[in-house]
């Protein structure tokens, strides 16, 4: 969260304001790169709007800024009184300013590009395509703050694909891997956008759905079960499902406590039959199926 919030915070102020910032930075230090003269050296300056644009905007703007940076750096240095041997002296030296700028520039833009790809890396599951453990373990701590704050209930979905491994072993990994990225394409066309569906680790998948109570959840888990069951009837599958399903409303549950009752839900319901949703209000300590 933090990192997403150091990337996209800057996108939120007006597309000029950081281009204009960056004038205003260059200007300041063009003057103080003047008043200071050649006899103390200031252009290390010129790499903090260089590196804010090229950071929060990139592109065009970042080429525009490095180029406006090497412009106040040669002005400030032709007005100090500098004296070099021969003209050319100036502009050799203005034009290797011009490329390390430039070079920066776009090695920064480069970083961020990369750091964003990681970062996203992180938080999916190469399978799958839905969130990633890492990220499903960072996310869903601020929903079940955010329910206990706000006093909306909280529903936690976990779900077990049976006889995954029975797949595995008699249609090869390749076909079980399929199975794995259609169920999770499934519940990602069937849930909503804002609802947090994550692989927790081999078969077994959990969807945080926030701002919903019981029986609107389980409403949906079956909805999603029966899109499933679909696929799975059309591929020739011999697999089911076991879910189990929690809502928190009003007592307030660590992530482990949620986790580890749901896990408890979807085992009784695999032990119960096939394609069994089990479910209960934490407040209320009801379960039904």
């Amino acid at each position: 969260m933090r990192i997403k919030t150091i990337i996209e915070f800057p996108n939120k102020l007006p597309k000029p304001f950081l281009t204009l910032l960056g004038l205003l930075l260059v200007l300041a230090i063009g003057g103080l790169d003047t008043i200071t003269s050649y006899d103390v050296s200031v252009s290390f300056l010129y790499l903090l709007p260089i590196i804010l644009v090229a950071w929060y905007e990139g592109g065009l703007s970042a080429t525009l800024i490095s180029i406006f940076c090497a412009f106040n750096w040669a002005m400030s240095d032709l007005m100090s009184g500098h004296v070099y041997s021969h003209i050319t002296v100036r502009i050799w030296n203005a034009t290797m300013v011009l490329g390390m700028f430039l070079l920066i520039a776009y090695s920064i833009s480069a970083a961020k590009k990369l750091f964003i790809k990681v970062h996203e890396h992180a938080d999916t599951d190469d399978l799958t395509g839905v969130a990633s453990i890492k990220f499903f373990y960072e996310q869903a701590p601020f929903e079940i703050s955010r329910s206990a704050i706000s006093k909306l209930p909280l529903t936690l979905a976990y779900i077990d694909i049976d006889n995954l491994r029975h797949v595995n072993d008699t249609l090869g990994h390749i076909a079980g891997d399929y199975l794995l990225h259609e169920v999770a394409q499934i519940m990602r066309s069937t849930l909503r956008p804002t609802d947090i569906i994550s692989r927790l680790g081999g078969s077994k998948f959990a969807v945080l759905m926030p701002e919903t109570n019981n029986e609107n959840a389980t409403v949906i888990i079956y909805k999603v079960q029966e899109h499933l069951l679909d696929v799975v009837k059309k591929n020739g599958w011999p697999v089911a499902f076991s879910t189990g399903v929690v809502t928190c409303d009003g007592p307030t549950y660590t992530l482990d406590e949620l986790i580890a009752m749901a896990e408890d839900l979807m085992n009784t319901a695999g032990e119960t039959g096939k394609n069994v949703v089990k479910s209960k209000i934490l407040n209320l300590s009801s379960t039904t199926s």
